[in-house]
Order: structure tokens, then C-alpha cells, then sequence
């Protein structure tokens, strides 16, 4: 059975930054079974209770996943003829299969870019403050 779960939610990083809210926007809402969220938070709020809020760290391995030093990679600068660069920009391209990738800008000069194809989050422990408000059955 798969449920649709509405939550408030607050994200911070290792070192207490807050790096996303639902605080001033609608509540956020996924489905669960359907990878639309990481299997850590999806596990946690799953076994909450509506207006139960809680407090829990995924580490890498549950959220984004360890940073991987061979997903970094050095291109020809004519690979982004056209693309305004800037050193920590994220920049989306498409796979010769049609699906959509990031990748954030390290570095880059007049002949190459350096690219990182790891999640911006990737390596971090990741914080959550959820509140759930709302479980329903899924039948779709």
C-alpha cells in the first residue's frame, strides 16, 4: 500500500545551515514507493503519526550517498560554447538516453571546465525537522 504524505519540513547540513524549508511555501507532499524522495526521509516519515514532528540525521549513505572523486571531470571549453560559467554554478544537460543530468561548475579557464557530476549534498549528514499532517492511501 502506498500512502501520499503531506509534510512541513526544515533541512540543514552538518554544520546547522539551513539548507531548505517548506516554512512561508505550501507543505511538501510525495508518494511513497515511488523513489520521489530519499529512502532515508521516506523510512523516518513513514513511521511518524500525523502531527507527530521529529528530528532526524541520515547520514551519506541514506540520503545523497558519499562524494565520489571519479565522478569529476575535465572537458574541452567548446563542450559549453554558448553557456555562461561561473565556479559553483549548476549547469543541466541531457544523457544521449534523454535523461536529464547536473553537474556544478569547480573550475574553468579558456581551454577547459571542470565538472562534478556528485549531488551537491553528496557526503554530508543531513538533518531533518518534519512534522507530518496529513497520511492517505494511494491507489494509484
Amino acid at each position: 500500500m502506498n500512502y501520499i504524505y503531506t509534510v512541513e519540513y526544515t533541512l540543514r547540513n552538518s554544520e546547522g545551515r539551513v539548507i531548505d524549508t517548506s516554512q512561508g511555501r505550501e507543505p511538501f507532499r510525495f508518494v511513497s514507493g515511488r523513489n520521489e524522495v530519499i529512502p532515508g526521509f521516506e523510512r523516518e516519515v513513514s513511521s511518524m503519526e500525523v502531527g507527530e514532528e521529529k528530528t532526524f540525521t541520515l547520514s551519506p549513505q541514506e540520503a545523497y550517498g558519499e562524494r565520489r572523486e571519479e565522478l569529476i571531470e575535465t572537458l574541452p571549453r567548446q563542450y559549453f560554447q554558448g553557456v555562461e560559467l561561473q565556479k559553483g554554478g549548476v549547469l543541466y544537460g541531457q544523457t544521449p538516453d534523454g535523461q536529464t543530468v547536473m553537474v556544478t561548475v569547480l573550475d574553468f579557464n579558456d581551454e577547459t571546465v571542470t565538472i562534478d557530476h556528485n549531488h551537491p549534498l553528496a557526503g554530508e549528514a543531513l538533518t531533518f525537522t518534519v512534522k507530518l499532517l496529513n497520511k492517505e492511501e494511494f491507489n494509484g
